[in-house]
């Protein structure tokens, strides 16, 4: 964006608030700045699980970028988006029987088992179809990723199939009839800012790989090795060294790739390329003070942005905010509310602002990731916010404000009238 306050104010003007803008170069950019700190044999998969947009997909996708999913509707955006099968990966603890099918009949790179139940039931499905699925095995591994403060491996979680059972079970798995085995999958934990950490764990699954091929003599065709690459929200953090990050990660996966030059090494990421891109921009609908303490109330608050709210942390810290619209440069200290009737929709908790009037914008940065994707957006029947891509100096509306339309058009009223008995 030329600057980002003017490009927010214009997205405003034309589609109001609350409203998620992106910024399309950004997006681009970080990656790009991926792709460039990965050695040509390392293929990168956006994570649609941090933001689905069909267009923000589409964009990557014409930039060179593969698609992990985990959901049908993931699925269909990421081949609406313009997505082949073969870039394809689909993961989730819990696939439904049709999901199964769906991903069989599409013949995906491959589908990620996460349990011996689930291996059984894509065997059955593919026999009944008459082909092979292609599926990969994830792994719960007994490394624990270092650094990240959600770790999905490492630990009992409801994520693949604990590492020493599915080694010493591999040839079973194997042996299932209508089954390729690809490889495996590990994703160990995410918003990991050190790259060495970065390093460790993806060395950790290579190891793991060459281990299970020797042991069972076999030829994959795939490592997926996850990522969990992050961004800084709070003042504490630094971001990832993306310097270091390719000193390290290049000879490693050139050494492996030398070994192993038919298996397609997949890493994802979807914190890292879209996080910095958006902005979550609400207006100030009223200030009031309140118990000694000032509250300023906007249009949007926990049902459009949960995870400035905390959700999910422990420890409560402010995601970075401004106000782009106030004429005053001296700050005050504010609670940020929005629009719920509940205490814990608080978006800003003693935060720093230029002094605010009602009518201004204030904006969440670093709001590209998670953001309409894991928050209530039906909580008070608000309905999810407006999404909007600047690129190319263009405002491209991206995604429609639920209206009362939208959300009591997919209920169904039942009716408790009977008709009269006629006699």
């Amino acid at each position: 964006m030329q600057t980002h306050k003017t490009k927010i104010i214009a997205a405003v003007k034309k589609h109001g608030t609350p409203s998620y803008i992106y910024d399309g170069e950004k997006l681009v950019s970080n990656y790009q700045r991926l792709v460039n700190a990965l050695p040509d044999c390392v293929d990168v998969f956006y994570a649609l699980k941090v933001n689905p947009n069909v267009s923000l997909v589409k964009l990557l996708r014409s930039k060179g970028a593969c698609t992990e999913v985990c959901s049908i509707t993931e699925l269909e955006i990421a081949l609406r988006a313009g997505t082949l099968p073969q870039d394809i990966v689909f993961l989730g603890p819990s696939k439904k029987d049709y999901e199964l099918k769906k991903a069989i009949s599409l013949g995906l790179f491959a589908i990620v088992v996460e349990s011996e139940t689930e291996l059984k039931r894509i065997s059955e499905f593919a026999k009944e179809a008459g082909v092979v699925a292609d599926v990969a095995i994830r792994i719960n591994p007994d490394f624990s990723a270092k650094g990240s403060p959600w770790k999905m491996g490492g630990r009992p979680t409801q994520f693949g199939i604990d590492e020493k059972h599915a080694v010493e079970n591999f040839g079973n798995y194997l042996s299932m009839s209508n089954i390729n085995i690809k490889g495996i999958h590990v994703y160990n934990g995410t918003n990991i800012l050190d790259a060495q950490s970065v390093f460790e764990n993806t060395r950790y699954i290579l190891n793991l790989y060459d281990h299970i091929s020797k042991k069972y003599n076999t030829n994959f065709s795939m490592v997926d090795v996850g990522g969990g690459m992050g961004i800084p929200y709070f003042p504490n953090q630094v971001e990832l060294d993306i310097v270091e990050f390719k000193n390290l990660m290049t000879p490693l996966f050139g050494s492996f790739n030398k070994k192993y030059p038919n298996t397609r090494i997949i890493m994802e990421s979807g914190r890292f390329i879209i996080g910095t891109a958006g902005y979550f921009t609400v207006e100030v609908n009223n200030i009031k003070i309140n118990h000694g303490k000032t509250f300023v109330v906007t249009d949007g608050g926990t049902n459009c942005h949960s995870a400035s709210a905390g959700s999910g942390r422990v420890v409560k810290r402010n995601f970075p905010m401004e106000n782009i619209t106030s004429i005053y440069e001296e700050t005050e200290t504010y609670q940020v509310a929005g629009p719920l009737c509940s205490p814990d929709d608080i978006i800003g908790r003693n935060i720093d602002l230029k002094k605010t009037s009602e009518g201004d914008l204030l904006v969440i940065t670093d709001s590209g990731a998670y953001g309409p994707s894991s928050s209530p957006g039906l909580f008070h029947s608000h309905g999810f916010p407006v999404e909007v891509l600047v690129y190319q100096d263009e405002v491209h509306l991206i995604r429609k404000k639920d209206t009362s339309e939208d959300i009591i058009d997919r209920q169904v009223v039942v009716n408790f009238e009977k008709e009269p008995v006629l006699n």
